[in-house]
């Protein structure tokens, strides 16, 4: 039994309550030990448990809600036996049923801190004792105490392997006792929370309950219990039923990848295999409670209900015949609902939606996926901003999914509208998803050409937007279409004028993007036009800007050769080292040097025998500079010089080696010191 730690009685001596309130800033810890009445050697003795009590007695607000963030330090401290026997008790039979003020913080903090001891100081096997706390937690009036009580439920329950320390038929019997306390509680909150653990609960039946008349009644329960909660007459509850139809529909299909993974992976349609016993179970009864919950009169319950339309695609394993029936029509009705937030939502994850419908090119299919695709375009059309930015997202792997034809016919002719879209937030998305349809690893239907008729336009129009983060999304993505940079001649002339932007970010974009110009367009191009920016964007204030030409050297030497690059540009280098008067630009040149040794992707750059002399002569003039930074960045470069196993071994022995035993001995900055030893190190 446990006693209020503020009371007493002739059997039990009561833990020090703390004196004073908690100083902010101040170190808890020693707060907490001047506020005790014990002496120092006590104080260094006293269990953890019992300082964990004493500080948490407090009528100090701060003082409570210290000792509860060290919730799980403690626990450490005690390990893992005490923890279950004195700890969790504790906090299950007073902190649950505490009603100080401040209780919500502290119960939130409790939630989160119990999250931390599972797996890492309690076994998986033995956290049932876990669940209780959980349970009162679950059933706060405070929103974010619930929520948090439920996260951390759904993380415990996949860890509670059967097996462990627990009675015959244990953990199944708790959790199933604890879904029906939850969601057969008076008030809605405990309701609320019981939607949100039972796909977790279900999910563990299926992976560890043996097969038999026992298991089939205790899912057949768990799935009545869900189908009650969506059919309460609090909107609340149904919201969160909603909320979590998704998840609960794939823990009925046995399913353990969400909808979106499905999808993203590119499967074929059928794809997962979903047993006709568990596909059943979607179609017969999960599937009407997701049709009431989309068509239900509070817009707030139908908005989460149309995002659960994927995962009930998947769980009917993609089925063109079966999807068709039942998911279309709410897909349908969605984006059509005269609630924008419900179109929004739909929007969201409609790319998704689409994948899980398992609508292909084929004949039969044609019809139904050319009209989802009408749908889109319906979308990308909606009078709210909110929904048009949302679908624009969606607009590369609907890209993906319908193929060339059904992207030129429905999406191709809404593009010019969407790029001149008086909403930033639209043409930012639109920016961002047009660079995605030209990345193979996320759409690879389109061909350069469609991408030339269709997109150049549009390119030329967001890298003169009046919004940096618009010319940012093309800029940072450019390389993707490099290839193409030869045939966009009004892309590549913004590009030069942006060379000079104020905004050190597009600047910066530029910068890592002219080694692939010079790529497209040909090094002669590069020499006429791109090496005077190229320079002034090596001398840039801003240091991330310099960098971008230091981290562009690799590629500009696989594009150029080792001649090209020490002929026209490196001259250049060694006269902003010779003339420069800051520091920062002598680092930038011995970077730009030593980058020239390092690897591209996974192939090698081959750096001429003259090139890498130049190279190991900058940097031993770099190490005898008279700024500590420079010498360090240049033995930094000699280090790289040697891991390339390019540089020709007589160099490294009259030159480099000696160079570098100098600075050992000589140094006087102990970093410098550390790079040239390291360098030597490396040489062996």
């Amino acid at each position: 039994r446990m006693v209020d730690p503020g009371s007493s009685s002739e059997n039990e001596t009561p833990h020090a309550p703390i004196a004073g309130p908690l100083a902010s800033g101040t170190t808890p810890g020693l707060t907490l030990s001047r506020s005790l009445t014990m002496s120092s050697e006590d104080l260094a003795s006293i269990p953890p448990f019992d300082l964990f009590v004493a500080q948490l007695s407090s009528d100090s607000t701060e003082a409570r809600v210290d000792a509860m963030k060290k919730l799980a330090i403690v626990g450490e401290a005690m390990g893992t036996e005490e923890t279950l026997e004195k700890l969790i008790p504790y906090l299950d039979e007073v902190i649950a049923q505490n009603e100080k003020d401040d209780d919500d913080e502290i119960l939130l903090l409790l939630a989160g801190q119990l999250g931390l001891m599972v797996p890492g100081l309690i076994p998986g096997s033995r956290a049932l004792p876990l669940l209780p706390v959980l349970e009162r937690l679950c059933s706060i009036e405070e929103t974010v105490v619930r929520d948090k009580a439920v996260e951390t439920m759904n993380q415990v329950v996949p860890l509670l392997l059967p097996g462990g320390k627990y009675e015959e038929g244990m953990p199944f019997a708790l959790l199933l006792s604890t879904s029906k306390r939850l969601a057969g509680a008076d008030w809605f909150t405990a309701k609320v929370s019981a939607a949100g653990i039972l796909p977790a609960v279900y999910a563990f039946w299926n992976a560890h309950a043996k097969e038999g008349t026992n298991a089939d009644e205790a899912r057949r329960e768990l799935r009545m219990l869900f189908k009650d909660l969506s059919e309460d007459d609090t909107p609340m509850v149904r919201r969160s039923a909603a909320k979590h139809l998704g998840r609960f529909v794939e823990a009925v299909a046995g399913i353990t990848e969400s909808a979106e993974e499905i999808v993203k992976s590119g499967k074929p349609v059928g794809q997962p295999v979903i047993k006709e016993d568990f596909k059943k179970l979607v179609t017969y009864e999960m599937v009407p409670i997701f049709q009431a919950l989309s068509s239900d009169e509070q817009d707030s319950v139908r908005l989460l209900a149309v995002s659960s339309a994927g995962s009930v695609g998947c769980g009917l394993a993609r089925e063109p015949a079966v999807t068709s029936e039942v998911v279309l029509p709410v897909v349908r009705g969605g984006c059509s609902d005269l609630s924008w937030r419900v179109r929004h939502n739909l929007a969201k994850v409609f790319s998704t939606v689409t994948g899980s419908l398992g609508f292909t090119a084929a004949s039969k299919h044609q019809a139904r996926q050319t009209e989802v695709f009408e749908f889109f375009s319906g979308l990308l059309q909606d009078n709210e901003a909110e929904v048009r930015a949302a679908a624009v997202e969606n607009i590369a792997r609907m890209a993906q999914l319908g193929g060339a034809d059904l992207f030129q016919s429905h999406i191709a002719p809404l593009l010019p509208a969407l790029a001149d879209d008086l909403v930033m937030e639209v043409r930012s998305k639109l920016a961002q998803t047009l660079m995605d349809c030209c990345d193979p690893s996320i759409c690879n239907t389109l061909t350069d050409e469609i991408i030339l008729e269709e997109f150049k336009p549009l390119l030329e129009n967001f890298l003169n937007d009046e919004f940096a983060e618009v010319q940012l999304h093309i800029l940072t993505k450019l390389s993707r279409v490099s290839h193409l940079l030869g045939k966009m001649d009004v892309v590549v002339s913004s590009i030069l004028q942006m060379a000079k932007a104020q905004n050190w970010r597009v600047r910066e974009a530029v910068g890592r993007l002219l080694p692939f110009l010079a790529e497209a367009r040909g090094i002669s191009f590069f020499e006429d036009h791109l090496l005077e920016p190229w320079l002034k964007i090596m001398s840039d204030q801003v240091a991330d800007v310099r960098s971008a030409c230091v981290d562009g050297m690799p590629k500009l030497l696989s594009v150029s050769g080792s001649t090209w690059i020490q002929n026209e540009i490196l001259p250049h280098y060694t006269r902003m080292y010779e003339e420069s008067t800051s520091y920062l630009t002598r680092v930038t040149v011995l970077r730009s040097f030593a980058a020239l040794t390092k690897k591209l992707g996974e192939s090698e750059n081959e750096v001429s025998a003259p090139l890498m002399e130049q190279i190991v002569s900058i940097m031993l003039k770099g190490l005898k500079d008279r700024v500590a930074n420079v010498r360090m960045i240049a033995a930094r470069g000699m280090r790289l010089v040697i891991i390339s196993g390019q540089c020709d071994g007589a160099i490294l022995s009259s030159q480099v080696g000696p160079a570098l035993s100098d600075c050992v001995n000589a140094e006087e900055d102990p970093d410098c010191k550390y790079q040239c030893q390291l360098a030597l190190e490396a040489k062996g």
